[in-house]
């Protein structure tokens, strides 16, 4: 009996590895595999002044919507009861125009007449008759006096028509004017949409790819179009610029529905880190490298199968060269297992 005891004591104890009936194993899926990271995305119109008021009075109509595009001959608003008119010109409206006027002022004048279909005589700086007969037919169609006479005040010279804009806050029916107050601002051609980083941030989510912005109705699909560094956040923190996949805004025709006029617009917004990708997946602990950097899967025959990852993510990655159902043999304990 103390023989058999002191035996049994010092006898090595079984290695659980050792010895196992069956080969850990996984039998081949097709599956999507993706991975994506949500942020907040921030949206703002750029804003800068465009018309200034020409003269005091009342106001008695606005007569353009906030964030549409304006044409030369569109009446902007009315001060006591008399159309504003907005035109091509760099050189402001500064005095009234009448016959025997001459200069730069009148050319743009003219030319906004031309294009109404006033007049077919060329631009040229000089109010003469023609010019007089033009103005009248002009305010006639307006419904106010066809005297031939401009005021200063009736036409707001601007650059770079069309144009998208919104009024001024204070430009509402009833206020009063009393001339040389900013009435109506530039609006950005499209509201600007960025994924501000912080530093902590900057380093989770590639710097190009696809974004998805969600909005009330919807999603918009969008792309990092480039990084820059954050005006807001501080040092080495990022800004992402996202545009349309095939360019132009992310909002497309509803920017100016769902990006307020003024201030910031915050959406939520999903950057994709790996792409959504399907085809026959594997546990990446199935994976082999060789030296030479090919990587290979082991069959539950015995047969060594080269392999080429697609894309992995969580564990698992889906491969080409081999077919769903095939069963590939794991790490024994690998957590995947019999899946």
């Amino acid at each position: 009996m103390g023989f058999w005891a002191g035996r049994v004591c010092l006898e090595s104890p079984e290695d659980p590895l050792m010895g196992s009936e069956e080969p850990v194993t996984f039998e081949v899926v097709e599956q999507t595999l993706g991975r994506s990271l949500r942020f907040a995305a921030v949206a703002e119109w750029s804003r800068s002044s465009l018309a200034r008021a020409g003269r005091g009075g009342v106001v008695t109509s606005v007569n353009v919507a906030d964030g549409s595009e304006v044409v030369a001959g569109d009446v902007l608003y009315t001060v006591d009861l008399s159309p504003v008119v907005v035109a091509a010109g760099a050189v402001p409206a500064f005095r009234e125009m009448r016959r025997g006027v001459e200069g730069a002022d009148v050319a743009q004048l003219q030319a906004m007449l031309a294009s109404l279909g006033f007049t077919d005589v060329e631009p040229d700086g000089v109010f003469g008759g023609g010019t007089v007969a033009a103005v009248r037919a002009w305010e006639d169609s307006l419904g106010v006096d066809d005297d031939g006479v401009v005021a200063l005040g009736d036409v707001v010279f601007v650059a770079g028509l069309p144009v998208k804009v919104a009024a001024d806050e204070g430009l509402v029916v009833g206020a009063s004017l009393s001339g040389g107050e900013v009435v109506f601002s530039r609006l950005s051609e499209a509201p600007e949409v960025v994924v501000p980083l912080s530093v902590e941030q900057r380093n989770l989510v590639p710097l190009s790819g696809e974004v998805l912005v969600t909005y009330p109705e919807g999603i918009w699909e969008a792309v990092i179009a480039e990084a820059v560094e954050s005006r807001d956040q501080g040092p080495d923190s990022l800004d992402l610029v996202l545009e349309a996949p095939g360019g132009g805004p992310v909002c497309g025709a509803e920017c100016v529905e769902w990006v307020g006029l003024s201030g910031r617009t915050d959406f939520g917004a999903e950057i994709v880190v790996v792409p959504e990708t399907t085809g026959p997946v594997v546990p990446t602990a199935a994976l082999v490298t060789d030296p030479g950097g090919g990587v290979s899967v082991t069959l539950v025959s015995g047969e060594s199968v080269p392999v080429e990852v697609v894309e992995s993510t969580d564990a698992l990655a889906v491969v080409s060269g081999i077919e769903v159902g095939d069963v590939v043999l794991l790490p024994f304990g690998d957590p995947l297992a019999g899946s």
